[in-house]
């Protein structure tokens, strides 16, 4: 186990407060795995047996819709715990778990968890933490999803990402990365084309500027606005 990937475990909130000789043991006990391209799968049965933490790269969350449409649950990124809910109820997720890209995991069986929870009280109190939090930023999205305007949707989402520290610094603007995109969409309920348009207006609106999946914002303020001045009647901030 290389020693960015247990710095990468010891700064998850899930472990915070778990001393280094304990995470560096927990770390050295998960099983790595290697998902190759966009298409390593982690099915429902092996989601509902281990818990599961990204190293490097995406995983996404998916689920069959009644009529097979797979919906898009969640994206989890490097230094991201999944499949808590699991852990705790002892049943099954029934999603899946596919790549985004070649992408790292670690995972543990959920009773050698359960054992290194009852060892760590304070880890009782991180993943109820954790939970609470993913259970937010769920709400937070299918809200999203039901907003009747696609413009106002997407800026509520770049909001939503910015507001949430999803974003970076670059020359003085905030940057929000939503490559790749047809997931984006996905996520935000829309068409391909429905958001690509959505952008573009708000760049010539002169809120953003967009380039190859990245969104930059100089003015915070000229985003807000572009809600300030909509009647949406959807709640969806």
């Amino acid at each position: 186990m290389h020693n960015q990937d247990i710095a990468l475990l010891a700064a998850a909130p899930l472990l915070a407060g778990v001393s280094a000789a304990e995470v560096s043991a927990f770390a050295e006990a998960g099983r790595h795995r290697v998902l190759k391209g966009r298409f390593g799968r982690i099915p429902p049965e092996e989601l509902s047996q281990r818990l599961f933490f990204v190293l490097s790269g995406e995983v996404k969350m998916i689920q069959l819709a009644p009529d097979g449409q797979e919906c898009l649950l969640q994206r989890v990124g490097p230094g991201e715990f999944f499949c808590l809910s699991s852990v705790i109820s002892g049943f099954s997720c029934h999603s899946e778990g596919v790549s985004a890209g070649t992408t790292q995991i670690l995972s543990w069986g959920q009773d050698y968890f359960r054992t290194f929870m009852r060892g760590n009280a304070q880890i009782y109190n991180n993943l109820l933490a954790q939970m609470a939090s993913q259970v937010t930023r769920e709400r937070e999205l299918r809200t999203l999803s039901r907003c009747c305007k696609a413009d106002v949707k997407v800026v509520a989402y770049l909001l939503h990402k910015i507001r949430n520290g999803q974003c970076c610094s670059q020359y003085g603007k905030t940057v929000v990365d939503l490559r790749p995109i047809n997931v984006t969409a996905q996520e935000l309920g829309v068409a391909r084309e429905t958001l690509s348009r959505c952008l573009q207006r708000l760049v010539d609106r002169r809120c953003i500027s967009y380039q190859r999946g990245l969104v930059k914002i100089s003015e915070l303020d000229r985003l807000e606005a572009v809600l300030d001045e909509d009647d949406c009647k959807c709640s969806c901030l």
